[in-house]
C-alpha cells in the first residue's frame, strides 16, 4: 500500500510538473533582455524557450502515465527530462519576468520539476515493470519512417505557399530546411508573414512533429511482448503437479503445448497462461497445495505486473473467490459447467422418452458404439479425421483452442475413442475420453473433447452416443460426467448480480440467435446435470474487463 501511494504521488507530481511547463509559457510576457544571457545565448534558442517548454511539458505528462504504469525506464527518462527542465525554467527566471496572478511564473514553473526529481529519487525502488527491450534496427526503422511522414508533409506544405504567404516560393532543399528548422523548434521567423494558411500550416506541423515524437516514445514503453516458452521438462512437472493437485476437467487442456507455465518459488504448483493483448489469460484456477495456493497466485500477479500485462482466470470454480478477492481481484460470472451423476441418470434420466426412443430406434437399426483404446490404428485415425473434416465444413463449425482441443492424430494416440457405426460398419460419429483430474470424493469423474459427426448422420446420433457412453462409462466405475460449460447459463438472472453480469444475461437472451447459448443449455439439460458456477476473474476495471474479453475471443479462436 505504501509503495502504491509513493508511485501515485510521484506520477502526480511529474503529471503536475508537465502541466505548468505546458500552460505557463501561455501567461508569459517579456520584460527585459539582460545582456550577458543573450551574449551567452544564442537570439533564436532563446526566442524558443517557450515552445521549447510546451514540448518537453507534454513529454512530462506522457511520462506522468508510465510512472503511473510503474515503468523502469520511465523512471530514468523522466528524472533525466525532470532535470532539463528545471534547468530551463530557472534559465528562463534570469531573462524575463512573468506575472499572473501577481506570481513569478518561470520560478514557480522550476518548482514542481524539482519536487519531483526528489520524489523519484525517493520512491526508485517502486519502478519496477519492464518494457520490450528497443532492438536498435527495428526501432530506428519505426522512427525514420515516423520521422519520412513528418518531413514529407513539411515540404509539401512549403511548396503549396505562394507570395501572400511566404516572402520566398521555396525550391526542395528550402523547404527541407525549412521543416527541419521547424520540428526543431529553431523556427523560421524571417520567413513567415503571418497570413491564416501560414500560421494553420505551421501549427498542424508542429503537432504533427509532437505525435512523431510521442508515437517514437510509445515504443520505448511498450510492454514486454509475450512469447511461448514450453520445455518438455516443464510440461513434466505441470503433469507432475496435476497428479498430485489437479481438480478440474480443465486441466487437462492446461498441458497442451499452446500454454506456457508460471511455477511457484516453492516449485509446488503452477499456473498455465497465454497472453494476448498484453492481458495474460490462465487457463482456470492455479494448480497448487491448499498451503501454496495464494502464494502463487501473488508471485503470478507480480511477475504479471512487471511484465505490464493485466491478468485474467478463465472459468474458474466458486471455491477460489475469496483468495482472489483478497488479492484485489473481481469476478464475473460468465456460466455454468454441467456435470451429470452417472447413478441418477443410468437408473433415471436415461428412462425418459427423449434417449429411450432414441437408443430404441437405433439398436433396432443395427447402430452400436464402438470402443477403441490407444494405440490406434492408422485406418481409425483416417476414419475419424474424415468425420471431424466433414464436421467442420458445417456453417459455424472451427477448430478452437485454450480450454478445448483441435483434432491432432498425436494427441488421439492418448485418448480413448467412442465410435457410433452403422449395422454396415461405417462409422458416422465420435468423441474422445480425456482424463479429468476432478476429485468427486471416492469415485472418479469422466470428461471428453472433441464430438463430431459427419454431415449425412441420422437425427439423434449424438443422442445415441451420449446415452450409450454414459452407460459404458458408469459400468466402468466412474460416478461423475463432464458436460462442460454452457456460456452465460445462469448469468445475471439473480438480483444482487452485478451489472456485467446482468448486460451478459441481455447478450444470453437477445443475442441467442446469432451464438445458441440457448441451445446449448437446452440440449445439455436434457442429461438432468448438476450445474456448477464457473468465473472469470480478472484485474483491474471496466477498461481491463473489455481488453481481457476479446484477449480471450482471440486465444480461443487460434
Amino acid at each position: 500500500m505504501k509503495d502504491s501511494l509513493a508511485v501515485r504521488f510521484t506520477a502526480g507530481l511529474t503529471m503536475l510538473s508537465g502541466l505548468t511547463a505546458t500552460l505557463a509559457p501561455l501567461s508569459l510576457r517579456l520584460k527585459e533582455h539582460p545582456r550577458l544571457f543573450h551574449a551567452l545565448v544564442p537570439y533564436e534558442v532563446y526566442h524558443l524557450s517557450n515552445t521549447l517548454s510546451v514540448l518537453l511539458g507534454f513529454l512530462t505528462i506522457y511520462l506522468s502515465l508510465n510512472l503511473f504504469r510503474r515503468k523502469k525506464n520511465a523512471w530514468l527518462i523522466t528524472l533525466l527530462l525532470s532535470t532539463a527542465l528545471t534547468l530551463l525554467q530557472l534559465a528562463r527566471y534570469g531573462s524575463e519576468h512573468s506575472h499572473f496572478f501577481h506570481l513569478d511564473i518561470p520560478t514557480y514553473s522550476a518548482l514542481p520539476a524539482c519536487l519531483s526529481i526528489i520524489a523519484l529519487l525517493s520512491a526508485r525502488k517502486s519502478f519496477t515493470v519492464k518494457s520490450e527491450p528497443i532492438r536498435g534496427f527495428e526501432f530506428l526503422k519505426k522512427a525514420m519512417v515516423s520521422l519520412l511522414a513528418v518531413l514529407i508533409y513539411g515540404i509539401v506544405g512549403f511548396f503549396l505557399l505562394d507570395k501572400k504567404d511566404s516572402t520566398i516560393n521555396f525550391n526542395f532543399s528550402q523547404a527541407l530546411v525549412a521543416t527541419i528548422k521547424e520540428i526543431t523548434l529553431i523556427g523560421n521567423g524571417q520567413v513567415w508573414q503571418g497570413s491564416r494558411f501560414a500560421r494553420w500550416f505551421l501549427d498542424s506541423l508542429h503537432l504533427f512533429g509532437i505525435a512523431s515524437a510521442l508515437s517514437i516514445a510509445y515504443n520505448i514503453f511498450r510492454p514486454i511482448r509475450y512469447r511461448l516458452v514450453n520445455q518438455p521438462k516443464e510440461r513434466e512437472l505441470a503433469a507432475l503437479l496435476l497428479d498430485k493437485y489437479g481438480d478440474s476437467s480443465l486441466d487437462y487442456f492446461k498441458l497442451m503445448p499452446d500454454k506456457s507455465y508460471f511455477f511457484s518459488s516453492t516449485g509446488n504448483g503452477f499456473i498455465a497462461y497465454k497472453t494476448e493483448l498484453n492481458v495474460a489469460i490462465a487457463l482456470g484456477d492455479a494448480t497448487a497445495s491448499g498451503d501454496d495456493l495464494e502464494l502463487l497466485m501473488r508471485e503470478f500477479l507480480e511477475f504479471c505486473r512487471e511484465m505490464d500485462w493485466s491478468t485474467a482466470f478463465l472459468q474458474t470454480s466458486p471455491n477460489n473467490l475469496p483468495i482472489y478477492e483478497k488479492l484485489g481481484l473481481r469476478a464475473i460470472k460468465v456460466g455454468e459447467d454441467a456435470v451429470v451423476d452417472l447413478e441418477k441418470f443410468c437408473s433415471d434420466t436415461i428412462k425418459k422418452k427423449t434417449f429411450k426412443s432414441v437408443i430404441k430406434k437405433f439398436d433396432k437399426e443395427g447402430y452400436q458404439l464402438t470402443e477403441h483404446q490407444a494405440p490406434h490404428t492408422e485406418s481409425l485415425l483416417n476414419e475419424m479425421e474424415e468425420i471431424s473434416k466433414q464436421w467442420l465444413s458445417l456453417p459455424g463449425r472451427r477448430e478452437r483452442g485454450f480450454s478445448l482441443g483441435q483434432f491432432n492424430r498425436e494427441d488421439l494416440q492418448k485418448n480413448k475413442i467412442y465410435a457410433v457405426r452403422k449395422a454396415s460398419g461405417e462409422a458416422t460419429a465420435f468423441v474422445n475420453e480425456i482424463r479429468s483430474y476432478s476429485r468427486v470424493g471416492e469415485g472418479k469423474e469422466a470428461t471428453i473433447d472433441m464430438m463430431r459427426y459427419r454431415v449425412d448422420a441420422e437425427s439423434g446420433t449424438m443422442d445415441y452416443l451420449f446415452a450409450k457412453l454414459l452407460l459404458n462409462l458408469q459400468a466402468q466405475g466412474f460416478t461423475k460426467f463432464s458436460l462442460g460449460l454452457a456460456a452465460l447459463s445462469g448469468v445475471g438472472e439473480a438480483a444482487e448480480d452485478n451489472l456485467y453480469e446482468k448486460t451478459l444475461h441481455q447478450v444470453y437472451e437477445h443475442l441467442n440467435r446469432f451464438f445458441s447459448y440457448k441451445g446449448l443449455r437446452s440440449y445439455k439439460a436434457k442429461f438432468d446435470p448438476l450445474w456448477e458456477e464457473r468465473f472469470l476473474v480478472y484485474s483491474g476495471k471496466t477498461k481491463e474487463l473489455v481488453k481481457a474479453g476479446l484477449a480471450i475471443a482471440k486465444v480461443t479462436e487460434e
